[in-house]
């Protein structure tokens, strides 16, 4: 079943019946890709559970949890992400359904998801963990990042967020910055926060890396999945060793990838629940979010995390995205610096996947007509030859000038 199809209007009686009747998934020892990433076997998992930060600690109602990190705070597997969620009656369902951990940014909607969170969470502020984010360019003064958290708690109606984040961090400078350390030194004084930490789209390894090295962070919010685990997934168990809370986003971009293909239509079930239980199966992971701004896809996304999924489904899984991999975008930043006339070829990427993978073409032209127009992909349609060479086989100019043609 596609994400579009749940938001074209699908019946939830039609929906539920589908995902009952597809969704028996349960989990077992990694095999393939996810072995070459490092993941524990299913022993080596059972041994440590309970006592790796990652590892589930907790059920209530079919929700399991793990502690993110060295937070100890408890959270669940599936997080809510709220890019898209406009109905306060969906986060009430989340919570409903055991979903605690609620990941929001003042960009997002304009301020406006800080705000509907802050709504639906109003009588029921003590069942949520609350992250949100402010952005740095590594210099950025410690009086405009506290200006930035104090109209993120405006917009929420709260005195404190569990967790506030670098917005996109790319480099050590960002990282390390001694303005942003300062600033969160005094918020948490205060008590308007109580852990830091970062999320990252560009330059993930070197990043999550530099987190780890400076001891300043107490979780980090890197893309990772069954696509781009093998590069990204050493990464998450070196900081989930180091005792930084691992939050996942964009477990689902397999599913994007692949939907329509001949290898994901023969997959039994839904790609999406399958992307999400492949990340769950990982013990350095502590918690994924998913975008889910209908009631079915709620459904379907818990129904996955509070699911499992045997060995031969996942292997079935993995083998069905190694034949789309070829092509597709891994978001590993290579094209970064190719371009003779500077053109921001991964972000491009990013906003082409938000727009075609997730359905939400104003969030992905609204980034993409914020570019400088010498970044713009403008420049593709006058080049005599594209130099940018992608180690995966993506035909860069051809995306570009799609890109451009939707997102303009």
């Amino acid at each position: 079943m596609s994400r579009e199809k749940s938001r074209d209007g699908i019946t939830r009686r039609d929906f539920l019946r589908r995902a009952a009747a597809s969704a028996a998934l349960g989990v077992g020892a990694a095999s393939g890709l996810a072995a070459r990433v490092g993941r524990a076997s299913a022993a080596e998992a059972e041994e440590r559970a309970g006592t790796a930060s990652g590892a589930e600690v907790e059920e209530k109602n079919g929700m399991k949890y793990r502690v993110l990190g060295r937070t100890e705070l408890k959270v669940s597997e599936l997080g809510l992400g709220l890019i898209q969620t406009n109905n306060p009656a969906v986060i009430h369902r989340a919570l409903d359904l055991g979903v605690n951990y609620f990941d929001t940014a003042e960009c997002y909607q304009g301020g406006n998801s800080e705000i509907k969170l802050g709504e639906a969470l109003k009588e029921r502020r003590e069942e949520a963990i609350v992250a949100t984010k402010w952005h740095t360019n590594g210099s950025t003064p410690a009086a405009d990042l506290l200006k930035s958290l104090d109209g993120s708690l405006q917009r929420l109606k709260m005195d404190h967020v569990e967790l506030i984040q670098i917005h996109g961090a790319e480099n050590a400078a960002q990282v390390e910055s001694d303005e942003l350390w300062e600033a969160f030194g005094k918020a948490r004084d205060a008590g308007k926060v109580r852990f830091n930490g970062l999320s990252t789209h560009g330059n993930q390894v070197e990043v999550i890396r530099a987190a780890i090295e400076c001891g300043r962070y107490d979780a980090v919010l890197p893309s990772y999945n069954a696509l781009i685990g093998e590069r990204v997934g050493p990464a998450v168990r070196e900081a989930h060793e180091a005792g930084l809370g691992t939050i996942i986003m964009k477990a689902l971009q397999p599913a994007h990838e692949g939907k329509g293909t001949a290898a994901f239509e023969k997959l039994g079930g839904s790609p999406y629940q399958q992307a999400i239980r492949w990340v769950l199966n990982d013990p350095n992971v502590s918690t994924a979010i998913v975008d889910m701004p209908t009631f079915e896809e709620v459904e379907e996304d818990v129904a996955a995390a509070t699911g499992r999924t045997s060995e031969t489904e996942l292997a079935e899984f993995e083998g069905a995205v190694s034949q789309v991999s070829a092509g597709a975008c891994h978001l590993c930043g290579s094209c970064t610096g190719q371009c003779p006339r500077n053109v921001r070829v991964a972000d491009i990427m990013r906003y082409s996947l938000y727009h075609d993978g997730y359905g939400d073409g104003a969030r992905a032209a609204e980034l993409y007509r914020a570019l400088p127009v010498a970044a713009s992909a403008a420049a593709c349609r006058d080049c005599s030859q594209c130099r940018v060479v992608c180690p995966w086989g993506v035909a860069v100019r051809s995306r570009m000038e799609r890109a451009h043609v939707r997102l303009a």
